[in-house]
């Protein structure tokens, strides 16, 4: 009995020591590899906040919001447009202020949390990862990495010539399949599978499509030549788990082996059919 008593005390000492010397970042959300945020934008600019406009608009927040919610809208001049954007242009940016503080309830960790909103401010320089807003004429941030600032970051320009080469592979898919750079091969096949297989951010019960035929064999065929033993030194996503996003089943001819082999046996798979499987993309059902 004491010793059951005196290992709870021990317990108890460890989570308070846990507690307090656990780093708050550690409760934010971790952020997306860069070549995720690329394939996922609907458009991506470098750009500084000129203005945040007085009027709120009230918008959906999701398909089904019967509320709505106001949103505040920023506005960016495009300085590099590297997706869906061109120089001088502006862009205008929606998010919803976030409420504020409440004295009564106890803020974790300094208030953060896993999911921080980001609001933008006047002067703002950043690297934005943008997506079309559901009904209204502004774009979203969702995620608070989507957004590389500028100010006081040393990797700023390491990060943005990764975005810029990232973008280069996937406006020029057929070149970044057929590159001799195994890297750029799997880089681009994960891109794709990643903007095809994730349901955009207002789908409402997303349908499915077959994509190209061509660009779907070069696809597999770039999983296939990869080398399977290794992740992406970028994205630290292994050949398999672009693989496994597919969504294969049965009726597809693939079942999972009993013996544990998993690469072998999607390998094989990928040889038998990569003339014949179509890649399916989700399509945005938002209405």
């Amino acid at each position: 009995m004491r010793r059951t008593k005196l290992l709870c005390l021990c317990l108890a000492a460890v989570l308070t020591i846990l507690a307090v010397t656990v780093p708050v970042q550690a409760l934010v959300m971790a952020p997306s590899p860069i070549p995720d945020r690329v394939a996922l934008a609907d458009i991506i600019i470098i750009g500084k906040v000129t203005a945040i406009e007085d009027k709120t608009v009230m918008a959906k927040r999701f398909p089904d919001d019967k509320e709505k919610a106001q949103f505040g809208v920023g506005v960016v001049e495009v300085e590099d447009g590297i997706i869906g954007a061109k120089a001088k242009a502006k862009i205008r940016i929606g998010f919803v202020p976030p409420p504020p503080p409440n004295p009564n309830q106890p803020q974790i960790g300094g208030g953060r949390n896993r999911f921080p909103a980001l609001t933008p401010t006047v002067g703002q320089e950043a690297c934005w990862f943008l997506t079309k807003h559901i009904d209204g004429d502004f774009y979203t941030i969702g995620a608070y990495f989507n957004v590389i600032g500028k100010k006081d970051n040393a990797n700023f320009q390491k990060e943005v010539d990764l975005v810029k080469r990232c973008a280069k592979l996937l406006n020029e898919p057929a070149a970044g399949l057929k590159s001799k750079d195994p890297e750029d091969r799997l880089l681009t096949a994960g891109m794709l599978i990643i903007k095809y297989r994730t349901p955009r951010q207002f789908a409402n019960n997303p349908k499915s499509e077959a994509i190209d035929a061509e660009q779907s064999k070069l696809i597999l065929e770039a999983l296939a030549s990869a080398d399977w033993t290794k992740r992406d030194p970028i994205t630290q996503a292994s050949p398999y788990m672009y693989f496994n996003r597919l969504g294969l089943t049965d009726k597809d001819g693939w079942m999972q082996p009993k013996d544990g082999n998993v690469a072998a046996a999607a390998q094989k798979w990928i040889k038998d059919n990569a003339g014949k499987y179509r890649v399916q993309r989700y399509m945005a059902d938002a209405k």
